[in-house]
């Protein structure tokens, strides 16, 4: 008679993995309050082992603790050491409710198995406002503004946040909202995660940014 197969360690943790969606789908989550922000990793993400440190301001004052440049190509399947990132602060914006806006730009240094230097591989635009409500207006005013482009847009189940995806030619979108901070991650298109990968991968991305983005008070 042939031996029952053996489970190795990969397929265990499959199992354990599918056990643990099944329990969390079936758990409720807070009834009354602001809902807490995901914590759950998305593909292949570590999980979150502390909380940010506490700031003045209502965004990061760095992009770094965003999406660490050093640790990027290992999310991206780059070569260690390829990307650097560079950010530039806005003006407010108080017609809109906008109180704080910084955009990260990642770009490839270049080297065997990377984009040619200086090419543009992620874009990450956070925006803070004055209450959730701003957040949730200037959203919706750039989901409108990619449909009248013909982008249409794709709901992305995010957790008690909200997220909606932009398959858009000139670089995949995927929108963020939570709270009082809005965030957009945008690929460069095919540079280097090709275009019909690039949602899970946006969605990787964000599920490790947001718990550094969302102010510390929860708002």
């Amino acid at each position: 008679m042939r031996p029952p197969p053996r489970c190795g360690p990969r397929r265990l943790g499959l199992a354990l993995a599918a056990l643990g969606l099944v329990v969390g789908a079936c758990s409720s989550g807070p009834s009354a309050g602001t809902p807490p922000i995901p914590t759950f990793p998305g593909p292949g993400a570590a999980p979150v082992t502390s909380a940010p440190p506490p700031r003045n301001s209502i965004l990061p004052t760095e992009c770094d603790q965003v999406l660490a440049s050093d640790q990027l190509p290992n999310y991206l399947g780059l070569p260690l050491g390829s990307v650097r990132v560079t950010s530039l602060r806005d003006v407010p914006a108080p017609q809109v409710g906008r109180l704080e806006r910084v955009t990260c730009n990642y770009t490839s240094q270049g080297g065997p198995g990377a984009p040619p230097p200086n090419t543009l591989v992620l874009k990450v635009l956070m925006s803070g406002y004055t209450d959730p409500g701003a957040a949730t207006a200037q959203s919706r005013v750039n989901r409108d503004a990619q449909a009248s482009s013909g982008v249409p847009s794709q709901p992305v189940p995010f957790g008690a946040a909200e997220a909606i995806y932009y398959p858009d030619p000139e670089g995949p979108v995927l929108v963020v909202v939570y709270g009082r901070v809005t965030a957009s991650f945008t690929l460069t298109p095919d540079r280097p995660v090709p275009f019909d990968q690039a949602q899970p991968v946006l969605v990787d991305l964000a599920l490790r940014a947001l718990p550094v983005l969302v102010p510390t008070s929860g708002s």
